[in-house]
Order: C-alpha cells, then sequence, then structure tokens
C-alpha cells in the first residue's frame, strides 16, 4: 500500500462508475464535485464530463459513506476527489492536484493497484488498514435501502452502489484533441478544440431580428489550476456569421483570454464577458467590451453554464441568457459550451 493511501473497508460495486454517468472504458476514473456549477465531472485522464449529480448526492450522503468520508466534503467542494480502479474495484481519495497527477501517469496508478493487491505485505504503513482485500465487505446499498424518497431514475440507477478505498493524490488533465459527433442542433462542426473536453453542447435558434446573440460557454481553457493558483487560458473564438451584426458573449469560471478572429464581412456589434475569475480579450480593437467578472470587476451576470440542457433545468444558469438577451434587446441565437474549450467557431 503507498503510504498515501488510506483504505476504506468496503470495496465498489460493478455498478457504481455507470450509477455516476461514467460510460467509458478505461481502467480508472475519478469523480469530483464542481460547486460553482452544482455539477458532479468525471475524468480518466483522457475524457472529462458531466456525471449523474443526483446520484452522487444519493451515494455520498448515504450513511455507511457520509460516515467515513464526511470530513472531506464531498458534495460540497472540488477539493478532494473520489477515483475508482476499476479491475480491483478499489476506491480511494484524494487532494485535486494529487489525482490528475496520477491519472496522467497510468504507471503510478498500476503501481497503486499492485502495492493494494498486497496490502496484507505492508500493512505497517497506517495502523487503521491492516487488512487483505479478500476480508472487506461488499456491501450493496440497495439492500441497505438507498432507494428512498426522491422519486427519480437516478435512484434507481444507483441502487446497486458499494465501495472502496481512498488515496491523497493531484488535479490536472491530460491534454488531448476530441472529436465529437456533432448533434443536429449544432452551431459547427468542430468539438471543444485541442485539449478540451469531450462533451460539446449546442444550440441553434433561427435568427428574426435585425441582429443576433451568440454564446460561448465553458468552465475553463486549462486545467493545470487548483486552489489559490488559477492561471489564464486561452480560447479561440472565429466568427464568420455576417448576415447580421453579432453580439458576442463569453462565460467562463476559470480565467480566460478570448482570442477573437473576425471572417470577412463579419460586423461585431459588441462583446460580453461573465465570469468569475478576470477574464481579457485579444484580436480586436475599437469593438465596445463589457465585463462581468467577480474577481474583475465585483459582479457576474450569473453562474457558468457550459451545456445548453442544464441551462433548462438550473435557475442560475438559466438566467444568464435570460438577462443577456435583457441586455441586448435580442433573444439569442446560438449557443456552444464544453467543459473545457479551447476553440470554437460561430458559422
Amino acid at each position: 500500500m503507498s503510504n498515501l493511501v488510506k483504505l476504506l473497508n468496503f470495496t465498489a460495486h460493478p455498478q457504481l462508475e455507470k450509477s455516476l454517468g461514467y460510460k467509458s472504458n478505461h481502467p480508472w476514473v475519478a469523480f469530483h464535485w464542481e460547486p460553482e456549477i452544482d455539477q458532479v465531472m468525471y475524468s480518466d485522464g483522457k475524457n472529462i464530463g458531466a456525471g449523474i449529480s443526483v446520484a452522487w448526492q444519493i451515494f455520498i450522503q448515504h450513511p455507511l459513506v457520509n460516515s467515513q468520508v464526511q470530513e472531506y466534503q464531498l458534495n460540497e467542494t472540488d477539493k478532494y476527489w473520489l477515483i475508482v480502479d476499476r479491475q480491483n474495484r478499489n476506491l480511494y481519495v484524494g487532494t485535486a492536484k494529487i489525482v490528475s497527477t496520477m491519472l496522467e501517469q497510468p504507471e503510478s496508478l498500476k503501481l497503486l493497484a499492485c502495492l493494494d493487491e498486497k496490502v496484507d505485505i505492508v500493512s505497517d504503513v497506517s495502523q487503521n488498514f491492516n487488512y487483505s482485500p479478500k476480508k472487506r465487505r461488499r456491501i450493496n446499498l440497495f439492500d441497505q435501502n438507498i432507494k428512498s424518497s426522491i422519486v427519480i431514475t437516478a435512484s434507481v440507477v444507483i441502487a446497486s452502489i458499494t465501495f472502496g478505498s481512498w488515496l491523497l493524490m493531484r488535479s490536472k488533465f491530460q491534454q488531448q484533441a476530441n472529436q465529437n459527433k456533432v448533434p443536429t442542433t449544432v452551431v459547427n462542426s468542430v468539438a471543444c478544440g485541442v485539449g478540451g473536453s469531450n462533451d460539446f453542447s449546442s444550440f441553434f435558434n433561427t435568427s428574426h431580428g435585425e441582429k443576433e446573440l451568440h454564446l460561448v460557454g465553458v468552465y475553463e481553457a486549462r486545467s493545470d489550476h487548483h486552489s489559490g493558483y488559477h492561471p489564464t487560458g486561452t480560447i479561440n473564438v472565429k466568427i464568420e456569421r455576417k448576415n447580421q451584426p453579432v453580439i458576442l458573449a463569453l462565460s467562463s469560471y476559470e480565467p480566460v483570454n478570448w482570442n477573437l478572429t473576425l471572417g470577412k464581412e463579419v460586423k461585431l456589434e459588441k462583446v460580453i464577458i461573465n465570469g468569475y475569475h478576470d477574464q481579457e480579450i485579444s484580436g480586436i480593437s475599437g469593438i465596445p467590451i463589457e465585463e462581468f467578472s467577480y474577481r474583475g470587476t465585483g459582479s457576474s451576470i450569473g453562474k457558468f453554464g457550459y451545456q445548453w440542457d442544464k441551462f433548462h433545468h438550473h435557475p442560475s444558469t438559466a438566467s444568464l441568457v435570460t438577462k443577456l438577451e435583457q441586455f441586448t434587446n435580442t433573444n439569442l441565437t446560438s449557443f456552444q459550451g464544453c467543459y473545457r474549450g479551447t476553440n470554437f467557431t460561430i458559422k
């Protein structure tokens, strides 16, 4: 066992990851809560996406789990993450910084798995964990009546969850190029850009007014931020719409330099920025820019949604669209979003 590891006396049921919304086949996956968008997220070192938030809350708040993880506040902050060894069914928890490093270094995860397979040999690392995985109990939360008064599909999905152990580790995702199958309501054929996540979301509405309002929303542009450290990422946005004057709205929780490129005959009337951390604009001049960032100007317009379907289920993200439409007196023409984005094109 690694001296970073703290095993719980439980192992994970095979349905745990699926119950929490993870569908890929990588051997390790981590889950964490993003409080600014009220959403559970998953990462396996290559893929990043939104999980099932209600299932996460049920899992974390179940008495058998909560009694052992309460101090980490896994359903309130993003400081600690839960990571799953999908082969040995072990669970770990660690700080955001450590988990990401482990996900980026598969050999360290393999070593961790090997150590835990022989936990009886190295049990002296922690007096609290001197047992073999074979002796750990497998508990079925369905049999423990986790199905309760929450009458939604997620509570049925999570019914057979059981669980495992903990680890303190590091948070930074591996950069990659992801290409998604784009839905029929797409704005462009590009996903989230090189190094972006694989959860591209979009909305398009036929424009009937004298101008168009386009919104791009992300949570971050780079992955190497953590508590107290928020470096500025760069997102390239190319605008090719030339039928009507364009009002461009840009939204991100983490600090971003939005680098804009305008196609021929594009009439960019105004840029509106929404952020928690300070936001910057480059690539244009002589165009009005209105910034609403909590760290930069003291206030933001709304929360920092990056998935279109979430706008219809979360009042604060829905208000972002509503307020933008009120500010501009223009109905929203399009939306594009990713958890992490580096490149968008508005056609």
